[in-house]
Protein backbone atom coordinates (compact mmCIF):
# COMPACT_ATOMS: atom_id res chain seq x y z
CA UNK A 1 0.00 0.00 0.00
CA UNK A 2 1.32 3.60 -0.61
CA UNK A 3 1.09 5.97 2.48
CA UNK A 4 1.44 9.80 1.66
CA UNK A 5 3.15 12.02 3.86
CA UNK A 6 4.14 15.55 4.22
CA UNK A 7 7.80 16.68 4.88
CA UNK A 8 9.60 20.39 4.46
CA UNK A 9 9.94 19.79 0.72
CA UNK A 10 6.53 18.62 -0.24
CA UNK A 11 4.79 15.59 -0.27
CA UNK A 12 6.59 12.22 -0.55
CA UNK A 13 4.86 8.03 -1.03
CA UNK A 14 6.27 5.15 0.00
CA UNK A 15 5.15 1.66 -0.19
CA UNK A 16 4.50 -0.13 3.27
CA UNK A 17 2.64 -3.52 4.22
CA UNK A 18 -0.77 -3.18 5.38
CA UNK A 19 -0.21 -3.50 9.13
CA UNK A 20 2.47 -0.65 9.10
CA UNK A 21 -0.18 1.70 7.14
CA UNK A 22 -2.48 0.80 9.53
CA UNK A 23 -0.44 2.35 12.23
CA UNK A 24 0.59 5.41 9.83
CA UNK A 25 -2.56 6.13 9.26
CA UNK A 26 -4.06 5.59 13.20
CA UNK A 27 -1.14 7.99 14.29
CA UNK A 28 -2.32 10.94 11.60
CA UNK A 29 -5.69 10.75 12.95
CA UNK A 30 -4.76 10.87 16.85
CA UNK A 31 -2.05 13.92 15.98
CA UNK A 32 -5.12 15.69 13.71
CA UNK A 33 -7.59 14.86 16.55
CA UNK A 34 -4.80 16.22 19.30
CA UNK A 35 -4.31 19.48 16.98
CA UNK A 36 -8.39 20.17 16.47
CA UNK A 37 -8.45 19.47 20.13
CA UNK A 38 -5.77 21.86 21.06
CA UNK A 39 -7.10 24.75 18.60
CA UNK A 40 -11.03 24.54 20.28
CA UNK A 41 -9.70 24.78 23.76
CA UNK A 42 -6.88 27.41 22.47
CA UNK A 43 -9.56 29.23 20.25
CA UNK A 44 -9.40 33.39 21.11
CA UNK A 45 -12.07 35.46 19.42
CA UNK A 46 -10.47 38.33 16.78
CA UNK A 47 -12.39 40.30 19.46
CA UNK A 48 -9.77 39.53 22.27
CA UNK A 49 -6.84 40.58 20.57
CA UNK A 50 -4.92 43.40 21.60
CA UNK A 51 -2.57 45.19 18.84
CA UNK A 52 -0.72 48.23 19.43
CA UNK A 53 -2.40 48.61 23.30
CA UNK A 54 -5.88 48.78 21.31
CA UNK A 55 -8.83 45.92 21.19
CA UNK A 56 -9.28 44.70 17.74
CA UNK A 57 -12.91 45.29 18.64
CA UNK A 58 -12.93 48.58 19.95
CA UNK A 59 -15.32 50.66 18.53
CA UNK A 60 -13.35 53.78 18.51
CA UNK A 61 -12.56 55.41 14.37
CA UNK A 62 -9.14 54.73 14.15
CA UNK A 63 -8.77 57.60 11.71
CA UNK A 64 -10.11 59.58 14.53
CA UNK A 65 -7.73 58.25 16.48
CA UNK A 66 -4.69 58.72 14.43
CA UNK A 67 -5.87 62.59 13.83
CA UNK A 68 -5.82 63.27 17.40
CA UNK A 69 -2.85 61.24 17.76
CA UNK A 70 -0.94 63.61 15.55
CA UNK A 71 -2.81 66.55 17.05
CA UNK A 72 -1.59 65.76 20.66
CA UNK A 73 1.80 65.59 19.03
CA UNK A 74 1.68 68.73 17.40
CA UNK A 75 0.71 70.39 20.83
CA UNK A 76 3.51 69.34 22.08
CA UNK A 77 6.11 70.44 20.13
CA UNK A 78 3.97 73.80 20.27
CA UNK A 79 4.12 73.37 24.00
CA UNK A 80 7.89 73.15 24.05
CA UNK A 81 8.03 76.75 22.13
CA UNK A 82 6.62 78.60 25.23
CA UNK A 83 8.81 79.81 27.75
CA UNK A 84 9.31 77.52 30.67
CA UNK A 85 7.16 80.21 32.85
CA UNK A 86 4.76 79.42 30.37
CA UNK A 87 4.56 75.96 30.09
CA UNK A 88 4.38 75.91 34.07
CA UNK A 89 1.20 77.84 33.74
CA UNK A 90 -0.10 75.58 31.05
CA UNK A 91 0.88 72.38 33.36
CA UNK A 92 -1.12 73.52 36.84
CA UNK A 93 -4.17 74.93 34.97
CA UNK A 94 -4.97 72.34 32.47
CA UNK A 95 -2.96 69.30 33.55
CA UNK A 96 -3.16 69.41 36.90
CA UNK A 97 -6.31 70.81 37.24
CA UNK A 98 -6.21 73.62 39.50
CA UNK A 99 -8.39 76.70 39.73
CA UNK A 100 -7.12 79.80 38.60
CA UNK A 101 -7.75 81.24 42.14
CA UNK A 102 -5.44 79.03 43.41
CA UNK A 103 -2.67 79.46 40.64
CA UNK A 104 -3.04 83.22 41.63
CA UNK A 105 -2.41 82.88 44.95
CA UNK A 106 1.12 80.49 43.81
CA UNK A 107 2.03 83.41 41.56
CA UNK A 108 0.97 86.01 44.02
CA UNK A 109 -0.80 87.73 41.30
CA UNK A 110 -4.25 88.79 40.89
CA UNK A 111 -6.59 85.97 38.79
CA UNK A 112 -7.28 88.46 36.08
CA UNK A 113 -2.92 88.95 35.63
CA UNK A 114 -3.58 84.63 35.25
CA UNK A 115 -6.14 85.11 32.77
CA UNK A 116 -4.26 87.57 30.88
CA UNK A 117 -1.51 85.17 30.60
CA UNK A 118 -3.54 82.30 29.70
CA UNK A 119 -5.32 84.56 26.63
CA UNK A 120 -1.40 85.48 25.68
CA UNK A 121 -0.47 81.66 25.81
CA UNK A 122 -3.50 80.74 23.75
CA UNK A 123 -2.71 83.44 20.94
CA UNK A 124 1.08 82.38 21.02
CA UNK A 125 -0.05 78.52 20.75
CA UNK A 126 -2.59 79.51 17.70
CA UNK A 127 0.24 81.19 16.03
CA UNK A 128 2.44 78.18 16.40
CA UNK A 129 -0.03 75.29 15.35
CA UNK A 130 -1.30 77.26 11.81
Amino acid sequence: MKYVYETAIGRSEIEVDKYFYNILTAMDREESNAERKHSRRQAISIDAVKYGGRWFADETDLLEDLIQRDSTARLHMALMNLSASQRSLIELVYFKNEKLVDVALKYGVWESAIRDRLRKIYCRLKKILE
